[in-house]
């Protein structure tokens, strides 16, 4: 009996002015127990050429085991950025990681055995699981490197200590329902019900079915993934874009989540934007893909404004529980509740041309 060829994987890399934290991940890439066939890295960086050379000299030290395409993207968006590196892509399947994603070594093996697995072609995209466990402090090749590179300030002690009382069931019911600490609540679905069940081909892994993937560490088959592509008018920032294109991806079969395939989200500092504008393009973006995708936008806008209300609520609670006495994720609420309606009466045919210049009047407007 003939055996089943193995899939290919290629990887892809969005990057912006964080060249260090991004030769890491890089270095994880070339650690995979499964190599894959191409890796592509989109930088939109302006001294874009001295990651090139970074990274071209890493993979040269290392014997050149995996062919790098490093290119420069005129628009930066993270959005535009990983459809082009999309599109250079060549293999069956795209592993869509962050820069700033530390792939545990067998990571990449782990996920692609899930796809193999798949002989009927049910799975349209698989996720990585995002572990605490840094592989960079396990590694003699870079141990301590990641102290020198700064993390996003997530209050981690008062996380550690929220999260052992968020552990318990009424922790986790307030979790959900008050502090919209889930992709569930956060993100509104819009084509609804879903049959979200593990193929049978699948069973014996250690997977299970959902509706969205991490965005840092998100694969799909790529001829979906040339269907749905990511929302391009997210021109100035792009908050949601994965859960988006996640969502739209399982249109075409089951999302996964493979728990085997590790991966540890630095989550670095540099490059990150302020709470206040997070918050406030998460809500304000959210109208956009309720705009283009719903079959009926109108039928989801009594729930978009109770959800409007519902975020001012945890915002604030959050924002008290971690000390942050200026409220940005409050304000952040408040500048879309000041300004959603205008994406709301924007023609669907206009959001392209429209709403990046909305993004940019946003910004400047959030101090």
């Amino acid at each position: 009996m003939l055996s089943t060829p193995k899939l290919s994987w290629s990887a892809c890399i969005a990057t912006l002015n964080r060249h260090d934290i991004l030769i890491v991940a890089l270095t994880h890439l070339l650690r995979q127990s499964r190599l894959p066939e191409q890796v592509v890295v989109v930088d939109a960086s302006d001294n874009w050429e001295e990651g090139r050379d970074r990274a071209l000299k890493l993979f040269r030290d290392a014997g050149d085991p995996v062919p790098l395409s490093y290119v420069t993207s005129a628009v930066r968006s993270s959005a535009t950025q990983r459809n082009l590196g999309i599109s250079m892509c060549t293999s069956d399947v795209v592993f869509l990681i962050d820069d700033d994603s530390f792939l545990h070594d067998d990571c990449a093996e782990e996920l692609m055995r899930v796809y193999d697995a798949d002989l009927n072609s049910e799975i349209a995209g698989v996720g990585a699981f995002l572990s605490d466990e840094n592989p960079t402090v396990q590694s003699s090749t870079h141990r301590g490197q990641d102290l020198m590179l700064d993390r996003k300030d997530t209050g981690r002690n008062r996380q550690n200590m929220m999260q052992r009382v968020l552990s318990t069931k009424l922790g986790q019911w307030i979790n959900r329902e008050i502090l919209y600490q889930n992709a569930d609540m956060l993100f509104m679905r819009y084509d609804e019900p879903r049959d979200l069940q593990v193929p049978d081909t699948v069973a014996h892994l250690h997977v299970t079915a959902m509706p969205f993937m991490p965005g840092s560490g998100m694969s799909f088959r790529r001829s979906i993934a040339e269907k749905e592509q990511f929302d391009t008018a997210l021109r100035f920032y792009a908050a949601f874009e994965d859960l988006d294109v996640g969502y739209r991806i399982g249109r075409h079969g089951t999302i996964l989540r493979a728990y085997g395939a590790k991966l540890h989200h630095f989550e670095a500092a540099a490059g990150r934007i302020k709470r206040k504008k997070v918050i406030a393009f998460q809500l304000l973006n959210m109208a956009v893909f309720l705009k283009r995708h719903a079959k009926n936008p109108q039928a989801f806008l009594g729930a978009y404004r109770r959800m409007l209300w519902r975020r001012l609520v945890a915002e604030f609670l959050k924002d008290s529980l971690s000390k942050r006495w200026r409220f940005p994720q409050v304000i952040g609420v408040y500048t879309a509740m000041r300004h959603w309606r205008e994406v709301w009466a924007c023609n669907t045919n206009e959001i392209d041309a429209w709403y990046p210049e909305f993004q940019r009047r946003i910004l400047e407007d959030i101090k």
